[in-house]
């Protein structure tokens, strides 16, 4: 009996051709989508990383009037773009004092730092009863010195002219606030920095009555 065999048709023979072409494309459009996603992972970590580049500066954590020294300062990270090298970076010790004032929060500018040497200036450590003083009274701070006749003048004629309550310094800076070393009345022991020709009148002012301390708003700025 005999066998016929058929051969294939063209249409037969252009079907694996056709196979491999449309596989041929689906590897190209693979790799491509692979590459696209490869790419974009790239450059969105790139664009990551400069956004997230920081740099650590010094924060007041208190008011700070003109010319208080670098007391109260706290490192804190911020954007690189928001420093741009004009704040006063944690690598960089705090020293000097400041030419005005800065609030609570606020970064240090480089341009507020004065490194001159404030020769004529004195520190006085005035007893205070913390009745008389604000409550949050920290290094840094404004004050005006008030004084008022004590009992050794007289309290009967305290209201009489020349026995207070007078101002006796306007706008003190604050430099050191020790409350853990009472007196004997209970004060706590405040040093001012005042002008070295004003030292005679704290001085005497302590002696003779008793002082009160009022914060100054440091928008105020200093008086002298």
């Amino acid at each position: 009996m005999a066998v016929t065999t058929r051969s294939p048709g063209p249409q037969a023979e252009g079907r694996p051709a056709q196979r491999q072409g449309r596989a041929a494309r689906s590897d190209v459009r693979l790799w491509a989508g692979v590459a696209l996603l490869a790419v974009s992972a790239i450059a969105g970590a790139l664009a990551l990383r400069h956004g997230t580049e920081s740099v650590t500066a010094w924060r007041a954590t208190r008011d700070l009037a003109e010319g208080a020294t670098l007391s109260g300062l706290e490192p804190i990270s911020v954007p690189l773009d928001v420093a741009q090298g004009a704040y006063l970076e944690s690598e960089t010790p705090p020293q000097g004092r400041l030419r005005w004032p800065v609030a609570a929060g606020s970064l240090v500018p480089l341009a507020a730092l004065d490194d001159l040497d404030h020769a004529d200036v004195r520190r006085v450590t005035l007893p205070i009863d913390p009745l008389h003083a604000p409550v949050d009274l920290a290094p840094g701070a404004l004050v005006d010195v008030w004084w008022t006749a004590g009992d050794g003048t007289g309290a009967a004629d305290s209201s009489a002219v020349g026995l207070g309550p007078a101002l006796v310094r306007p706008a003190a800076l604050v430099a050191d606030v020790t409350a853990d070393a009472l007196g004997l009345g209970g004060e706590i022991a405040v040093v001012l920095e005042v002008p070295s020709s004003e030292i005679a009148p704290l001085v005497r002012a302590a002696r003779s009555g008793r002082l009160d301390l009022v914060a100054v708003d440091l928008a105020d700025g200093r008086s002298s």
